[in-house]
């Protein structure tokens, strides 16, 4: 059995949310019963527009809201956290891939279980060189990265491996959490099994199962060739964004895309290369995690790469 959420730990000053604000929260909004919490680059947008169409589910307005992360929206309190809900829906939900980015995020399943102790947790999972090659291309094409992936991963203090760590990440909340209140997706389910897979999430978070609806059969955030912007290109779009810009009809700026040299194409690295010469240790060590998520989970997962 999981330790349950002691009354200690409920009173600990790292675990309580402060109450900032006037606003009454008996009144106003309402904390969630499902929390999608994660992982990045591995389908958790398209899943948080997917359950927003079931009328028995309300997602939050803006979907990562990072409340139990110490670093980002945690200090907010709960008002703001309420507010973020609304309290007459039957499931009511966000997803913040970054609740499952430890050690980098620390205390998050902590204050997850201290605060919503019976919600609903979401785990979507991917091949992990997969999605080290997508949020790495992410990244990039932001200009958030300047260097190869083998020097990005050769970095202490990245994340890239970490997050791909997803049944270390797991472990975490598992430790909070009965596991009827964990389910864990790989992302070709929702991609190619869609209806299938909706349905037996719904199931779990205990809404209609037989709901459908026209725009389940939409991709939602394909993924596409990514190009990263020259610096020409930053300057127009700046240009763009200013005052000036705004005015200047959006035809333009199209042609202007197609007759400058405006942006790159980021050819998908070959991230096992650049482990191999960055950090080959991390492909037994990711290969490892990947063995004991098939076992703990019951997951297939033959086509992984690792």
């Amino acid at each position: 059995m999981n330790p349950p959420v002691t009354a200690a730990a409920r009173g600990s000053g790292d675990l309580v949310a402060p109450a900032t604000g006037s606003v009454d929260s008996e009144r106003v909004g309402a904390l969630p019963n499902l929390i999608v919490i994660g992982a990045q680059k591995c389908g958790t947008s398209g899943l948080h527009y997917y359950l927003s169409l079931h009328p028995e589910v309300s997602m939050s307005r803006q979907k990562e809201l990072n409340f139990f992360i110490a670093e980002r929206n945690w200090p907010r309190g709960l008002d703001w956290y309420r507010r973020q809900f609304d309290p007459t829906a039957r499931v009511r939900g966000e997803a913040s891939p970054n609740y499952t980015a430890w050690p980098q995020h620390d205390g998050v399943p902590e204050r997850i279980a201290a605060t919503v102790p019976a919600a609903r947790l979401i785990y979507l999972v991917r091949d992990p060189l997969e999605r080290i090659a997508s949020h790495w291309v992410h990244n990039y094409a932001k200009r958030r990265e300047k260097g190869s992936l083998a020097e990005t991963l050769a970095h202490p203090q990245t994340s890239y491996l970490s997050r791909s760590h997803f049944d270390a990440q797991l472990e975490r909340f598992r430790a909070h959490f009965p596991d009827r209140q964990i389910l864990v997706i790989e992302n070709d389910q929702l991609r190619s099994d869609r209806a299938a897979t909706l349905r037996r999430i719904f199931e779990f978070i205990g809404v209609d199962p037989d709901f459908e609806h026209p725009q389940f059969a939409a991709v939602r955030h394909a993924t596409a060739r990514k190009r990263r912007s020259t610096r020409l290109g930053i300057r127009v779009q700046k240009l763009g964004r200013s005052r000036y810009g705004r005015r200047i009809p959006r035809r333009v700026w199209l042609a202007a895309d197609l007759a400058l040299p405006l942006a790159k194409p980021i050819p998908k690295p070959d991230v096992r290369a650049a482990l191999a010469e960055s950090a080959p240790e991390a492909l037994e060590s990711l290969a490892a995690d990947a063995a004991r998520l098939r076992e703990a989970t019951g997951l297939d997962l033959a086509h992984w790469s690792l």
